[in-house]
Parts: C-alpha cells; structure tokens; sequence
C-alpha cells in the first residue's frame, strides 16, 4: 500500500472516530509501513541536535519546529491519560525529490527513555478539533523546492519528565528514497510546553488564546 492511500485510509477513520477522549490505545493506533520500521536503527542512527524555533538542515532538508503545546484534549492508553501535543512545523525541500514530512512516518517520540507509541487516531482527531477540518497535516508529499507549513500532532503520557522527539528528513514513504538511518533531535519538558486553550465553538475556526509557558 502507498503513502497516498494510506493517508487516504487513514484520513477515513479519523472520520469515524468521534470520541474526543479516552480512546484505547490497541484501538485508535496508526502504524507506518513496519516494513521500514525506524526504530530498528535507532541504535546506529547518526543524529544532529535541534533547537526549537531555530531551523536546523540535514541532506537538504530544512525543517523548523516553531511551538509546542500542550493542548487541553486527551486521551487514554493502556488506561493511562495522555495529553494531545500540536507543533507547528515548517519543511523546505531542497532536494530533487518529493518527500513525507507526516506523523506516520517521519516523526518519532522517545518519552524517559522508551519510545512511544504518539501518532493515533485521538491526536489527529484532536487536531482537526483545534485547528478545524482543513488543518495541514503534511498529508501530501512536499514537492523539490517547495516549502511546507502544518501541523503534527501526537499523544504523549500526561505526565512526562523528558520526552525526545526524532525528525527524520528522509525518514518518510517507502520505496528507494526510505533513510531513518539520520534524525535531527529534540529533547524538551513539560516546561517547553506551552498551553494552548480550545477553540470557544469547537469548531477550529476561532483561533486559540496561548498562555503563557507551562511551568
């Protein structure tokens, strides 16, 4: 199955998932490809030190993680309450080939050293929830020489003491162009988070007040 018809899929049961909380865990999971399965060269990834708001590159690949919030949706796996996380992120594909820059498959979370299971059918949910029905969730690939804006949103535990967040330029898709042998890295706290407050219709047409810094 390609990319575009998993996204497709997937998008499809976003569709039908309209609990705004407590989803299982086994339920509302998406998987990537596990044939390409990053984590199995984790041990052996080489891996370049990004900072938020600040960009970083990595084989032509440019990429900015603007923000992060926490959001006031959640969730639950393994009955454990998990908070929904937005961040907003810029790619600019300098490369000769279309790229994914999608939560399936060229984002990774490591939560206090293990990794974890962050992109479900709850954080997209919630996202569409926030940010409205049109929001860019990097669905399409971004085409050589073009530069993308959107939205990644993923479940992490609500309580967390250092969650480390793996971008993989080339990380993304299937076939030839497959690398998760790289990651730009993130490493940040509850204290990075900033919260970000529902939208008052629920509809993700009015934008969200941000707050201050979570401490």
């Amino acid at each position: 199955m390609n990319f575009k018809k998993t996204a497709g899929l997937l998008i499809c049961a976003v569709m039908m998932c309209t609990a705004a909380a407590g989803c299982n865990k086994n339920k509302d999971s998406v998987k990537a490809n596990t044939s390409n399965t990053a984590a199995t060269t984790a041990t052996t990834r080489v891996t370049q030190t990004g900072k938020i708001g600040e960009p970083a590159s990595m084989k032509d690949i440019e990429v900015t993680i603007d923000k992060l919030y926490r959001s006031e949706y959640y969730g639950s796996q393994d009955e454990v309450l998990t908070c929904i996380v937005f961040l907003e992120v810029t790619v600019t594909n300098n490369t000769k080939n279309e790229i994914d820059a999608n939560m399936l498959t060229s984002f990774e979370f490591e939560v206090d050293g293990k990794l974890h299971d962050s992109a479900t059918l709850q954080a997209i949910s919630s996202a569409k929830k926030q940010y409205g029905e049109d929001v860019d969730l990097f669905e399409d690939p971004i085409q050589p020489g073009e530069t993308h804006s959107g939205i990644i949103a993923a479940e992490l535990p609500h309580q967390f003491t250092e969650a480390t967040l793996y971008f993989l330029p080339l990380g993304g898709g299937t076939g030839e162009n497959y690398d998760a042998s790289s990651a730009i890295v993130y490493t940040f706290d509850n204290g990075d988070l900033w919260t970000l407050t529902r939208p008052s219709d629920e509809s993700g047409t009015t934008a969200a007040e941000e707050s201050t810094e979570a401490e």
